[in-house]
């Protein structure tokens, strides 16, 4: 015959249990390089690390859109200013960037041979059309650096990039004047070269 004491801790053990065992289920665990479905990319072994699994992943072990733009500042900014590839990319970047997959992986498909700039917007109008070597515009001197590489991304888009003013004072307000098709030269006008 069980006591009146023992049932009542029977229900209190019970009772502890329901309550504490789900919390431990749930609550956030710290995983390691031997929960990984496999190595790291270079670049995301370097900045991130091997034991740094949450910096990327949630509780739920998925990687949410805003971590990946927590790093990647430079995109976030170009998706906020509705600019460039990523600017109407409504989806996970995991759909298109995956990872754990080591040390060959490519997280950037895009092929410079047969990309279509008009999906950046950067649509390239008049001479530029012509140009068919990516290379001529996407340049180590003309990209900032981040990786080291040339980067398709951080391609300067101002004339002075590739072109020299000769208005000296009047830097980058060239399309003011001129336009990737025509030209407004006016300055004969002024009473002279400017």
């Amino acid at each position: 015959m069980t006591t009146l004491y023992a049932k009542k801790n029977g229900i209190r053990v019970a009772f502890c249990l329901l309550i504490f065992l789900p919390a431990l289920w749930s609550a956030p665990q710290e995983y390691t390089e031997e929960d990984a479905p496999g190595p790291l990319s270079p670049a995301h072994a370097k900045s991130v690390g091997l034991k740094n699994c949450m910096k990327c992943h949630n509780e739920d072990f998925e990687v949410p859109h805003s971590r990946c733009l927590a790093c990647h500042q430079e995109i976030a900014q170009r998706v906020a200013e509705e600019r460039g590839y990523h600017r109407d990319k409504g989806e996970e970047c995991s759909m298109c960037h995956t990872e754990h997959e080591g040390e060959d992986t490519v997280l950037v498909m895009l092929d410079p041979e047969d990309f279509d700039h008009e999906e950046t917007g950067a649509v390239r109008e008049g001479p530029h059309a012509l140009v068919t070597d990516c290379r001529a515009c996407h340049r180590k001197d003309n990209t900032v650096p981040r990786t080291g590489s040339i980067s398709y991304l951080f391609t300067r888009t101002g004339c002075l990039a590739c072109h020299t003013s000769p208005h000296p004072g009047r830097q980058d307000l060239c399309l003011k004047c001129h336009t990737q098709t025509s030209w407004r030269v006016d300055h004969w006008r002024r009473g002279g070269r400017l």
